[in-house]
């Protein structure tokens, strides 16, 4: 594809993605009372504002309520906090901190006097600054030059990349298996790029990391990335080290409270330098309280003269008709005061970023979401190779950014899950630079194969209809089961919840269980699964498992709402998502509620099959999935997965 043509075709289509994220968080907050948006996870109701000061320049304000707080809001989303109706209000921050009771929130100013009261309300908002880092990137890349140009056509097939030569290396981390080795030695030895391919639970970000460790001991300089705080707080936490300089990148309130004491923001503080800087501020506000005892020259005041001409008139003992002289002298005095301000506020500015840069001049790794990487901190910073994880799960226009900072670039992913989540439905936003890559250069990749999370009977399925039949059960995991965890057995649900047992299917095709769906609402949901996956779950309880050790997935968002009802009816905490909420997770238990159950055999986006192979990878040592049989079998892969748990599992009626 032509450079330009490529680039007006991105740029077309993450606009229209900005756009439909900005509509669709409206059309729900118009369409869906306050009550069901709480439900859905994407509001909190009935909190009151505390200011609690300030920390790293931002405004901290916890809010509170005596009831619960159960959100699918994160540390890091931008919210719009309101009071009355949320859509005039716009009032935007990001959340600092959720706990059972309280969610903290920064803003950039200092918060209005009715965010303090009773009865604020907060909405999950969208991230704009994201969409124009990745336009910005784009127009870049058409008119880029030396490396990133090569980098770029090679990207877009204009030019072929040369083969990997395998580095030999001595691995820090000595377990690690002869597949993440090879993978390692495929990345060192690569001149442009390369591919590793992570299965579920394969120890990919060991992998990374210790590809990390390894081209720091090159004296390489490594940018690594992914799309999600989440993940790059992931690969923080494992590379943390004392041996190696480590800076993370990003709003301060989306790092990882363990983490802060890598964030870029904490680093500036205990700079030796600061201290002085903190004093040349707090003298410019001292100046600024001097200055205003002047007469500031408003539109109004100044009658539209220009400040040159005001002091040029002072300057000759003039004045203009219908200002007073000592107005016009006043006038002058707040302009001089205000230009001494400038000055002093530009060399402060100009000396932190020349502490930033010297920070980030002297780390090994750097670390920043795709978007953080483009930010202004890194405007003037190139690295010798970009490590992206979450490949698999972005859009191209978001890979490319890290990949544009960098002179050559690894991802690591999984195509055979899901793909970036899309709210405008655009299929070309759904595909990703690492499946292109992968497809386009099988030779510049490298596959893990020894997995560490599942039994092998829970892996088996996914194992032969996705990865080709290449995955191992790591000795560890193979056979190990809920028995393992001294649980005791279930007296009302004997079968299903068998400990020894690591497979389950209960179809619901005799128990009356059709799907529903609500008049305002495109979701479907199913009252009888929701009410056996909230009973079971309740049950696990009873047998002696921790609630977090328990997940319970299903792909509509009507049925979460269901099923989150039912738990906080019962007073349980097991965490429900959809499928996509729960990719990169694992729990001991996955409760799955596949919800369809209808006699045209329709079953809407389960068609996906990616869907299906993330949400029965997540399990560990039990793997329970609930549906309506005769509606499922009339999809190829569904009537295979249902035949392999008669063969494999416990085949039961509901």
């Amino acid at each position: 594809m032509k450079v330009e043509n490529f680039v007006e075709t991105y740029r077309y289509l993450i606009e229209r993605e900005r756009i439909a994220e900005i509509e669709a968080q409206i059309r729900e907050i118009k369409t869906l009372s306050a009550q069901e948006r709480e439900l859905f996870g994407r509001a909190i109701l009935g909190l009151r504002g505390r200011y609690l000061g300030e920390q790293f320049y931002y405004h901290l304000v916890r809010f509170s309520r005596d009831k619960r707080i159960e959100t699918e809001i994160a540390n890091g989303d931008i919210v719009l906090v309101s009071y009355g109706d949320p859509l005039s209000s716009d009032l935007t921050g990001t959340v600092y901190e959720i706990k059972r009771h309280y969610i903290t929130v920064a803003f950039e100013n200092a918060p209005p006097k009715w965010a303090l009261r009773d009865n604020i309300r907060i909405d999950l908002y969208i991230n704009d600054i994201t969409f124009k880092r990745m336009e910005e990137n784009l127009l870049e890349l058409l008119h880029a030059g030396g490396r990133t140009r090569e980098l770029r056509n090679i990207v877009l097939g204009l030019q072929k990349p040369s083969p990997a030569k395998p580095l030999s290396f001595t691995p820090k981390d000595t377990r690690l298996n002869p597949a993440q080795r090879k993978a390692i030695s495929g990345a060192l030895g690569s001149d442009d790029l390369f591919l590793i391919h992570g299965p579920p639970g394969t120890g990919k970000t060991s992998t990374l990391i210790e590809l990390i460790v390894q081209e720091t001991k090159r004296g390489h300089k490594v940018l690594a990335t992914a799309d999600s705080n989440t993940a790059v707080d992931n690969m923080l936490s494992r590379l943390a080290d004392d041996t190696l300089n480590i800076v993370r990148i990003g709003h301060p309130v989306r790092i990882a409270e363990a983490l802060q004491k890598y964030s870029i923001h904490f680093l500036y503080e205990q700079h030796v330098e600061t201290l002085s800087l903190k004093e040349g501020w707090q003298e410019i506000k001292e100046m600024a309280q001097q200055r205003d005892q002047y007469s500031k020259p408003t539109q109004a005041r100044s009658r539209g003269m220009s400040h040159d001409r005001i002091l040029s008139l002072v300057h000759k003992g003039k004045t203009q008709r219908g200002i007073s002289k000592e107005t016009m002298q006043s006038m002058a005095s707040w302009i001089k005061a205000n230009e001494k301000i400038d000055r002093k506020v530009q060399a402060l500015q100009e000396k932190e970023a020349q502490i930033y840069d010297a920070i980030i001049r002297d780390a090994d790794v750097v670390l920043a979401t795709n978007s953080m990487a483009r930010s202004e901190l890194l405007e003037n910073h190139r690295f010798d190779v970009a490590v992206i994880d979450e490949g698999s799960q972005q859009m191209i226009p978001s890979t490319l950014i890290p990949v544009a900072k960098a002179e050559r670039f690894i991802i690591a992913g999984d195509h055979k899950q899901l793909p970036p989540t899309v709210v405008s439905n655009e299929p070309r936003l759904k595909e990703t630079l690492f499946e292109e890559l992968i497809e386009r250069y099988p030779s510049l990749s490298s596959m893990l194969t020894v997995q560490y999370r599942m039994h092998e009977k829970i892996m088996r399925f996914s194992n032969i209809h996705f990865y080709g039949g290449k995955l191992v059960a790591d000795e560890r995991v193979r056979n190990h089961t809920l028995a393992d965890l001294k649980v005791s057995e279930s007296a009302k649900y004997p079968q299903i919840l068998h400990p020894k047992h690591p497979l389950t299917f209960v179809d619901m095709s005799s128990a009356n269980a059709a799907e529903a769906r609500s008049r305002r609402s495109t979701s479907y949901y199913n009252e009888a699964e929701a009410a056996l996956c909230v009973d079971l779950a309740k049950e696990l309880l009873a047998m002696g498992l921790e609630a977090e050790d328990i997940g319970i997935i299903t792909p509509y968002a009507a049925q979460i709402k269901r099923i989150k009802k039912l738990l906080e009816e019962e007073d349980i905490a097991v965490e429900t998502k959809t499928v996509d909420g729960f990719q990169g997770q694992e729990k001991e238990v996955i409760l799955i509620s596949f919800v369809r159950a209808n006699d045209q055999g329709e079953i809407g986006f389960l068609k996906d099959a990616r869907r299906l192979n993330v949400a029965i990878t997540r399990a560990r040592r039990k793997l329970i999935a609930i549906g309506h049989a005769a509606t499922l079998r009339h999809d190829k892969l569904f009537d295979d997965f249902l035949s392999f748990m008669e063969r494999e599992g416990d085949y039961l009626k509901g």
